[in-house]
């Protein structure tokens, strides 16, 4: 089997810009003082891209090594829980819209991003064994759709010109 340098390049690039992304989002200032929590989701970008570049079982592999080396660097083992729970309910989201083909990067990202957000409130009210932490959903949904547009945007701007590059060779 012949190991293809510049694919394993490719998506190291990508897992560091992810990783850098989720770390650099930290010292964005809230843009609702009194509603933590809420983040753009840059490091989602890659997700997309790789969703729509190469192959879901890529996309997801970096997804989940993305949450897990951000959690062993900044966020510690609850927020890799956390992670992880909004980073596969959101995966699995987005991969059944983008197969369905309805909808474009900005639609499948704005549903990741609700679905993040709906992953990491159950595990929080399960770990806290309280249910109304589904009271702070309604704002999530909002933040979410908002934040998941921008993403998704974003994202298909980046696929658009990446595929003028031919990755096919890597």
């Amino acid at each position: 089997m012949k190991i293809n340098t510049k694919y394993i390049a490719f998506l190291g690039l990508l897992l560091a810009f992810s990783v850098s992304a989720g770390y650099f989002e930290r010292f964005i200032p809230p843009m609702i003082p009194a509603v933590p929590g809420i983040k753009l989701g840059l490091p989602n970008i890659t997700v997309i891209i790789l969703m729509y570049l190469k192959d879901y079982k890529t996309a997801f592999a970096l997804n989940i090594l993305r949450v897990i080396l951000s959690g062993l660097l900044f966020a510690g083992i609850w927020g890799m829980v956390y992670g992880l729970s909004g980073a596969i309910l959101s995966f699995i989201i987005m991969a059944v819209l983008k197969k369905s083909k309805i909808f474009g990067t900005a639609g499948i990202s704005a549903a990741g991003g609700v679905c993040h957000n709906l992953g990491q409130i159950c595990v929080a009210a399960i770990l806290v064994n309280n249910i109304k932490m589904f009271y702070y959903f309604p704002v999530l949904i909002i933040f979410g759709v908002a934040s998941g547009i921008i993403i998704g945007y974003l994202a298909g701007l980046l696929i658009n010109r990446l595929n003028k590059i031919d990755l096919g060779r890597l």
